[in-house]
């Protein structure tokens, strides 16, 4: 009867070293994201990673509310980690231990791993348009220069160009890409044919996923954009997008 137990006992201490050396090359050889424990940079990346449901490593280095330094990030500066995306994150490290830099390159590198960039390079360069058009957004929002960050304006020149933004300059470029996307949408919910694309994500990202303070003026702003705002609703309602946006951590930015 002891025999017995011995061996019932072995059998399963195997298995269970068996599963955790399976676990642990698992682990090793999944994709590994590498950014700041908050949204900023890296968030599209992981909102594609969840479109594509493949698990992958999310590496988050902790920032000192305090000081805004961050010891795990200095580190993996100094480790090399960081040094072919001229220490600075997000990277992609992949399973073959190539490091991808540039958060943009990232994105397109998962879209393209997921079947989001379309059949052929005219149908990417048609999708990737969509994308830049909506980084053109971002970039005329920032060059407008209402931040906190921004440090040249007072408080009543911000106050102003924020309002000059949210009020006439986003809904502009709003409308514009609501009308070129017309042109390259087959259904409802989709900016390009009729399966999901990286320029629906990029749409999402605009609208969706902005600062928390511009949450309600972007709103606003793209109220009249009935395509652009069902095409985020098609994102965000996505099983594995939903998912990922209930559990995420929360986050400064």
């Amino acid at each position: 009867l002891q025999r017995t137990y011995l061996r019932i006992n072995m059998k399963t201490t195997n298995a269970l070293l068996l599963i955790a050396a399976y676990l642990n090359s698992t682990a090793a050889f999944a994709l590994q994201l590498k950014y700041f424990d908050i949204r900023g940079a890296a968030e599209t990346c992981r909102v594609i990673f969840a479109l594509g449901e493949e698990s992958y490593t999310d590496v988050r280095y902790k920032i000192d509310q305090a000081t805004f330094q961050s010891p795990e990030f200095n580190e993996a500066k100094e480790n090399g980690d960081l040094k072919l995306n001229l220490n600075r994150a997000p990277v992609l490290v992949t399973p073959e231990g190539k490091t991808i830099g540039q958060s943009k390159a990232i994105e397109r590198y998962l879209a393209r791993r997921f079947g989001l960039m379309g059949k052929t390079p005219e149908e990417e360069g048609m999708i990737d348009c969509i994308a830049e058009h909506c980084r053109d957004v971002k970039d005329a929002a920032r060059q407008k220069g209402f931040s906190k960050f921004t440090r040249n304006k007072t408080d009543e020149e911000k106050a102003e160009a924020r309002k000059e933004w949210f009020e006439s300059d986003m809904p502009t470029m709003l409308m514009k890409i609501e009308e070129a996307v017309k042109e390259t949408s087959d259904a409802d919910g989709y900016s390009f044919g009729a399966t999901t694309t990286y320029g629906d994500v990029a749409i999402w990202a605009l609208l969706r996923d902005c600062f928390p303070a511009d949450a309600e003026d972007t709103t606003k702003a793209a109220e009249k954009c009935v395509v652009l705002n069902a095409i985020a609703d098609q994102i965000q309602s996505h099983p594995g997008v939903a998912k990922y946006l209930a559990e995420r951590p929360d986050s400064l930015w």
